[in-house]
């Protein structure tokens, strides 16, 4: 027979480890979002500069 005991101990581990594999998926994920929006404003910023090589100097 399962010892009560051990059986809640046993779901309380899997529920923090779920808990924790959870959390640090969604930190990986806010960390890409952060990633790519902080690289898509610093190529706007340079694509604004004169002379950054841009869009605008191509056409020259």
């Amino acid at each position: 027979m399962i010892d009560p005991d051990s059986f809640g101990t046993a779901l309380w581990t899997v529920l923090i480890v779920s808990a924790v594999i959870v959390v640090f998926g969604f930190a990986a994920l806010s960390d890409m979002v952060l990633r790519r929006r902080e690289d898509r404003a610093s190529r706007t910023a340079s694509s604004h500069r004169p002379d950054s090589g841009g869009p605008e100097d191509r056409n020259r």
